[in-house]
């Protein structure tokens, strides 16, 4: 029998490595815990030419493997940004990935001065069960970083560092949430967390920089998944219900520029193969031994979601 175990990393494909470093380590306090070139397996199972090679660099918080982002920088290849130009309504690839801070108006002002914009100001959010600072910051690659700080239930966050927190959440936008929600339980057994919705009744300014004057009539919807069934590395599906957005699937693949892929841990790897291959989930990859480092060979098949998220899943050969 199989066991999901957690989404092991985020890969982002950088313009500027150096730079993306500096961000997440130097400013943020997050650690470069192995640089690696991609291996060839790697480069085939991405079906990438024999002519382009990959430089990597893995980060964590602290020793917290789960949530990890790796950051690759692509050589002698052309790309194309993932999602440019975005708009959190936007369908297609990732939309965000989410940090901890400790104090989101203090993280909004000194990163202003990396270069990064917010699409509002820091705002006071409801979502569910839980109160926070909230704020959407573009940055590289197009990329947005959701930064955030709970008030309820408190949450005491370790000191000493900018940004003390792993990938603890990430967002996907969806064209259909229920389509999203049997596609992630029903065929991958994800475990469906919570549930919430989030609607203004009076125009003002809100996280996601929709116009004042079309808030009231738009909705986001989302549903909070998990493989492991806990709240240490999560993801959520929304849907914005009253605005459409551009389409992104067709760019959310190597070697294009943003936040790439989930790469997910799986025991018993085969097993679960199996089973979605009898609940006829379409594979993207099949199973293949290929090396990625520190982890050495591994199986790995990759699938993708119906809003063209990548996702592998792999284990560990011994």
């Amino acid at each position: 029998m199989y066991q999901l175990k957690t989404i092991l990393e985020v890969v982002y494909s950088v313009g500027d490595m150096e730079k993306v470093k500096h961000f997440f380590c130097d400013y943020g306090g997050l650690s470069v815990i192995g640089e690696y070139q991609s291996h060839r397996t790697v480069l085939d199972f991405w079906s990438l030419d024999d002519s382009v090679s990959a430089s990597e660099k893995l980060i964590r918080f602290a020793d917290h493997a789960a949530g990890s982002l790796r950051l690759i920088k692509y050589h002698g290849v052309e790309q194309k940004y993932i999602r440019s130009s975005q708009n959190p309504w936007d369908t297609g690839g990732i939309m965000d990935i989410n940090l901890r801070v400790p104090e989101v108006a203090k993280t909004f002002d000194e990163i202003r001065d990396l270069g990064w914009h917010g699409l509002s100001d820091p705002l006071l959010q409801k979502m569910g069960p839980f109160e926070l600072y909230d704020i959407l910051m573009k940055g590289y690659d197009d990329i947005i970083v959701a930064f955030t700080h709970r008030v309820q239930p408190p949450l005491e966050l370790p000191e000493g560092y900018k940004i003390p927190s792993h990938v603890y959440n990430s967002s996907l936008t969806v064209k259909d949430l229920a389509a999203s929600q049997d596609f992630y339980v029903d065929k991958l057994g994800f475990s469906l967390l919570n549930e919430y919705e989030v609607k203004k009744d009076e125009p003002i300014e809100n996280m996601f920089n929709i116009p004042m004057n079309m808030i009231e009539e738009v909705t986001c919807k989302a549903n909070i998944f998990s493989l492991d069934g806990t709240r240490d590395v999560m993801f959520q599906t929304c849907e914005f219900e009253g605005v459409i957005g551009k389409d992104f699937s067709a760019k959310a693949k190597p070697p294009n520029r943003g936040l790439l892929l989930y790469r997910c841990e799986v025991e018993n790897l085969p097993s679960y193969y199996n089973t979605l291959v009898q609940k006829d989930v379409k594979m993207h990859r099949p199973i293949q031994e290929i090396t990625i480092e520190p982890y050495g060979k591994v199986k790995c098949f990759a699938l993708l979601s119906p809003d063209g998220v990548w996702w592998e899943f792999i284990e560990t050969i011994n």
